[in-house]
């Protein structure tokens, strides 16, 4: 596969990336709650390894290139324009993962304060346990 061809995949895989992060975040809007990370985390690994496949064929193709060829201006134009995609790509990715992080900070902050609540409460509740109530086995003795 030519350089140009293996660079369009890759945006390709880019713009799935980008697609399946703002996916997630759109359903996190839309629920107001997080949705399944794991599933998010999942489908961004596949496409990070097949991002990370296409990185090794293009420098392969690159490579069988040579470096004192020339090309037609087309073609170093084609491949300027998608390398010019590509990094509009990952600054759009970026700017999606810095919501992302910004969303589940907000929800590791909730769990933390629903988790203190939780532990103020069984300490407050331990303070008023009642004394009346005998321990188990406690008065067996007195009452034979």
């Amino acid at each position: 596969m030519d350089v140009l061809g293996l660079l369009r995949s890759k945006n390709r895989c880019l713009r799935n990336f980008l697609q399946a992060s703002t996916a997630f975040l759109d359903e996190a809007e839309r629920s107001g709650q997080l949705p399944d990370i794991v599933a998010l985390e999942t489908r961004r690994d596949a496409i990070l390894k097949a991002i990370d496949l296409y990185d090794r064929k293009i420098n392969e193709a690159v490579c069988l290139l040579g470096t004192g060829a020339n090309h037609a201006p087309e073609l170093v134009e084609a491949v300027k324009a998608a390398l010019e995609e590509k990094t509009a790509l990952i600054h759009r990715i970026l700017q999606l993962d810095d919501r992302l992080l910004e969303l589940i900070d907000a929800e590791k902050n909730k769990v933390l304060k629903d988790l203190s609540f939780a532990h103020k409460q069984a300490e407050v509740s331990k303070k008023f346990k009642s004394t009346w109530v005998p321990e188990p086995g406690e008065g067996i003795d007195e009452k034979l």
